[in-house]
Protein backbone atom coordinates (compact mmCIF):
# COMPACT_ATOMS: atom_id res chain seq x y z
CA UNK A 1 0.00 0.00 0.00
CA UNK A 2 1.06 3.57 -0.73
CA UNK A 3 0.83 5.31 2.38
CA UNK A 4 0.83 9.08 2.11
CA UNK A 5 1.18 9.84 5.95
CA UNK A 6 1.26 8.17 9.14
CA UNK A 7 2.26 9.41 12.92
CA UNK A 8 2.25 7.62 15.81
CA UNK A 9 -1.52 6.94 15.80
CA UNK A 10 -2.62 7.49 12.00
CA UNK A 11 -2.10 6.32 8.40
CA UNK A 12 -3.40 7.51 5.52
CA UNK A 13 -2.53 5.29 1.91
CA UNK A 14 -3.87 5.56 -1.43
CA UNK A 15 -6.87 3.05 -2.39
CA UNK A 16 -6.44 2.18 -5.67
CA UNK A 17 -9.55 0.85 -7.27
CA UNK A 18 -10.49 -2.67 -6.95
CA UNK A 19 -9.61 -3.32 -3.23
CA UNK A 20 -11.64 -3.80 -0.44
CA UNK A 21 -11.29 -1.70 2.82
CA UNK A 22 -12.03 -4.73 4.55
CA UNK A 23 -13.45 -8.56 4.35
CA UNK A 24 -16.88 -8.63 3.76
CA UNK A 25 -19.37 -11.43 2.82
CA UNK A 26 -20.68 -9.81 -0.26
CA UNK A 27 -16.99 -10.33 -1.57
CA UNK A 28 -15.76 -14.15 -0.27
CA UNK A 29 -13.88 -14.57 -3.12
CA UNK A 30 -11.60 -11.23 -2.74
CA UNK A 31 -7.92 -12.76 -0.98
CA UNK A 32 -6.71 -9.29 -0.46
CA UNK A 33 -7.81 -6.07 1.45
CA UNK A 34 -6.88 -2.53 2.26
CA UNK A 35 -6.81 -3.60 6.23
CA UNK A 36 -4.73 -6.36 5.50
CA UNK A 37 -2.16 -5.14 3.53
CA UNK A 38 -1.52 -2.32 6.13
CA UNK A 39 -1.45 -4.24 8.98
CA UNK A 40 1.13 -6.48 7.30
CA UNK A 41 3.23 -3.40 5.86
CA UNK A 42 3.42 -1.55 9.53
CA UNK A 43 3.77 -4.63 11.41
CA UNK A 44 0.69 -3.93 13.85
CA UNK A 45 -3.27 -3.76 13.99
CA UNK A 46 -5.37 -0.91 12.56
CA UNK A 47 -8.70 0.23 12.81
CA UNK A 48 -10.46 1.50 9.32
CA UNK A 49 -12.07 4.86 9.84
CA UNK A 50 -13.65 5.37 6.76
CA UNK A 51 -14.88 2.87 3.91
CA UNK A 52 -14.93 3.33 0.33
CA UNK A 53 -16.41 1.79 -2.49
CA UNK A 54 -14.20 -1.84 -4.00
CA UNK A 55 -14.55 0.37 -7.54
CA UNK A 56 -13.10 3.56 -6.07
CA UNK A 57 -9.63 4.82 -5.65
CA UNK A 58 -8.99 7.21 -3.39
CA UNK A 59 -7.41 8.19 0.30
CA UNK A 60 -8.03 5.74 3.15
CA UNK A 61 -7.50 6.92 7.01
CA UNK A 62 -6.71 4.11 9.36
CA UNK A 63 -6.25 4.58 13.41
CA UNK A 64 -3.63 2.71 15.46
CA UNK A 65 -4.82 2.00 17.83
CA UNK A 66 -8.57 2.08 19.82
CA UNK A 67 -8.17 5.62 21.31
CA UNK A 68 -7.68 6.73 18.12
CA UNK A 69 -10.33 5.08 15.89
CA UNK A 70 -12.85 6.63 18.91
CA UNK A 71 -11.52 10.00 18.42
CA UNK A 72 -11.71 10.33 14.51
CA UNK A 73 -15.33 8.70 14.70
CA UNK A 74 -16.24 11.68 17.56
CA UNK A 75 -15.34 13.66 14.59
Amino acid sequence: MQILFQDDRLAVVNKPPGLLVHKTKIAEERRWFALQLLRNQLGQRVYPVHRLDRKTSGVLLFAKDKQASAAMADL
